[in-house]
């Protein structure tokens, strides 16, 4: 990660900033007011059903120039305004080169703001994100929380980032009409974005400070639901594990119920692996390398798990006397973590040789 925001001197003015925002701090049309005075071609608000309490605030927003309010009539989510913004961005300011999305809670400062926009002319045509450091001073929910998803995202996805929640991020033009497309209404559609972004590039990322007022009082973010969300998003990508693991333990309790055999049984259940490929290199990894390049790959590690799959059963069925049907599930749960990473790292890398 860069140390310093002075990446390059390229002004902001090709540059608009999408801002989410649901009943607003007073605050707000001063915010916005700076960011414009940044040089930002446009500013795009949504909206996204405040109450007729708010009507104030936006009153004075709108009359600020270069200002774009858009509104839903009801809450839609973070995820669905995000769209919207993105959507009017794409149809009606043609001539400008990027977006950055900030949120309105007062987490982003202007600063920052400004310079992951600066940062991305240098990115050519990689995404940018503002990525805060987490220290001691943040609340225990917060680092907690961040820190239990950024290994969970670096490990289905197999890239390792420093904030994977920010909201502060630089898409290049190129990039954004993919992602009106992506599934999500609320803030689990930013987990969504990052997934899909990288599966195809390393988002480059600026150190941003770490801002929470009153505790992140003026933030809307539920800790329970909202997470539930997020983390639905990455077991996503697990999926097809599952589905295969079901197989697996079908064809395996059969067999083994016909012939009491434990090495026939497993290799039978191992025909899960044919429905394991097909999923994960057309829905999870989107791998566009040839099935002759990654077959062999791939029944390489099958042939390897079902070996110490079996070792592990046998071992323990017949040294500790363990019931096979409950063995087998627990094994094959573990060996299907280590499976998914080396396909993710190894079968169908994003680099073919």
């Amino acid at each position: 990660m860069n140390d310093t925001c002075n990446v390059t001197e390229q002004a902001v003015g090709h540059l608009a900033a999408l801002i989410p925002v649901w009943q607003p701090e007073d605050r707000f049309p001063e915010f916005v007011a700076e960011l414009i005075d940044q040089g930002f071609a446009a500013i795009v608000i949504v909206n996204d059903g405040s109450g007729t309490d708010r009507s104030a605030v936006f009153d004075r927003v709108v009359l600020l120039p270069g200002v774009h309010v858009l509104k839903h009539a009801l809450n839609l989510g973070k995820g669905r305004a995000l769209k919207t913004g993105i959507n009017y961005f794409l149809s009606e300011l043609p001539g400008l080169d990027g977006l950055v999305t900030a949120d309105a809670d007062g987490q982003h400062t202007v600063k920052d703001i400004v310079c992951v926009a600066h940062a991305l002319y240098a990115a050519g045509g990689t995404v940018v994100l503002g990525s805060r450091s987490f220290s001691a001073d943040v609340p225990l929910r917060s680092r907690i929380g961040n820190g239990l998803t950024r290994h969970i995202f670096g490990f289905v996805t197999g890239t390792r980032l420093m904030d994977t929640q920010t909201g502060l991020r630089a898409f290049p033009r190129s990039v954004l009409g993919e992602l009106l497309l992506l599934a999500g209404e609320r803030y689990e559609y930013e987990m969504t974005v990052l997934a899909h972004i990288c599966r195809t590039q390393k988002p480059i990322e600026i150190p941003i400070e770490t801002v929470y007022i009153d505790g992140n009082r003026s933030s809307h973010f539920d800790p329970v639901r909202d997470s539930m969300r997020i983390y639905f998003v990455l077991a996503r990508f697990y999926f097809s594990s599952i589905v295969a693991a079901g197989i697996d333990f079908a064809g395996f309790s059969a067999t083994f119920a016909l012939t009491h055999n434990l090495l026939l049984s497993v290799a039978v259940g191992r025909l899960s692996s044919l429905v394991n490929f097909a999923l994960n290199k057309t829905f999870v990894f989107h791998s566009e390398a040839s099935v002759k390049g990654t077959l062999w790959r791939y029944f390489a590690l099958v042939a390897a798990i079902g070996t110490i799959s079996y070792g592990m059963t046998y071992a323990l069925q017949h040294y500790l006397r363990w019931n096979v049907y409950g063995i087998k599930p627990v094994v094959d749960t573990l060996l299907s973590l280590v499976s998914f990473s080396v396909q993710r790292t190894f079968v169908f890398r994003k680099v073919e040789e």
